[in-house]
């Protein structure tokens, strides 16, 4: 059984002087997605194998405002391949991911987000809002060959109290 968890990175800045890669989160964006993570702490016991996140300062910042709600003593992995917004590339990665792995949290961006979750889970939606997580499980022992799995769950920060 594998497990994929993906949290799309706070809203960000769009003010700032810099390119996309750049920009940081806003204060708003901080407090939704303390919020998410208190939600998740509070409901469900998550462990996690692993944790990347893309390169993009925003979900690095959004990694670091989760880390210590949801897994405060592990490293966070920065991966140059999930600074995508293509959901073909962003699928060839997860399926490339070691065997050993079986719960996988990925820190990254839409619209390869939505769309990955649209390919490879039992529910559709039409979009993954900053701050959102989602929580797929496959009935596989192998990244490789995951079919259509599960949506176990979708949190969106509007939805929460």
């Amino acid at each position: 059984m594998k497990n994929l968890f993906l949290m799309r990175h706070a809203k960000s800045c769009w003010n700032e002087n810099v390119s996309d890669q750049f920009r940081s989160i806003t204060e708003n964006g901080i407090h939704k997605t303390e919020k998410v993570a208190h939600f998740l702490q509070n409901n469900y016991d998550l462990k996690f194998d692993k944790i990347y996140t893309s390169k993009a300062v925003r979900s690095k910042e959004t990694s670091e405002i989760v880390r210590p709600i949801l897994f405060s003593t592990q490293k966070i992995e920065i991966e140059e391949e999930l600074y995508t917004f293509s959901h073909y590339l962003l699928d060839n990665w997860i399926r490339k991911l070691d065997n050993q792995l079986q719960n996988v949290l990925i820190f990254g961006h839409n619209p390869a987000f939505t769309d990955i979750i649209n390919q490879l889970g039992s529910e559709m939606i039409y979009n993954l809002s900053t701050s959102g997580f989602a929580w797929i499980q496959f009935d596989s022992t192998n990244w490789k060959t995951i079919k259509k799995g599960k949506t176990m769950k979708i949190i969106l920060p509007k939805e929460i109290e």
